[in-house]
């Protein structure tokens, strides 16, 4: 399970050294696709494998999973980790992410998230606001 927050940079060239507690998750196959939120999700195999077929089976009529599909599976790229821990970003995904140098990776329990400081900025700031937090999440049903 990937969880926590860690600080990054990417390098010159793009590649972005993966924290060691996620490294061993990426072991087997990985995929970096592009995410919902001007942001980057890196999933591992069998869960993309999961969510493929959890796309696959919607109506190909509907154009809002076609659009999902093309966003998640159009834009993704296999993960290969070279033996320093490091993975390389393609420069559309850093694009679309608006990825420069600084990176925040926010792991989200069956993948992480890859997000620019100053996006991440952004969000963790809406996400912070007390006074909104009780009231945003009262819908989800979260008990335990």
């Amino acid at each position: 399970m990937f969880f926590g927050q860690f600080d990054h940079n990417l390098d010159d060239k793009g590649r972005l050294t993966i924290p060691s507690q996620y490294r061993d998750l990426l072991a087997d196959v990985a995929y970096i696709t592009q995410g919902f939120d001007d942001n980057l999700m890196v999933i591992q195999g069998d869960e993309f494998d999961s969510l493929y077929h959890k796309i696959r089976s919607m109506k190909i009529t509907d154009s809002h999973a076609r659009d999902l599909a093309r966003m998640l599976f159009g834009n993704a790229v296999k993960l290969e980790m070279d033996k320093a821990g490091r993975v390389l970003i393609s420069p559309f995904l850093r694009e679309a992410a608006h990825l420069n140098s600084a990176v925040k990776l926010i792991g989200l329990g069956p993948y992480f998230e890859i997000w620019s400081a100053e996006n991440w900025s952004i969000k963790a700031a809406i996400m912070n606001d007390a006074a909104e937090r009780a009231d945003r999440f009262n819908d989800l049903d979260l008990t335990f």
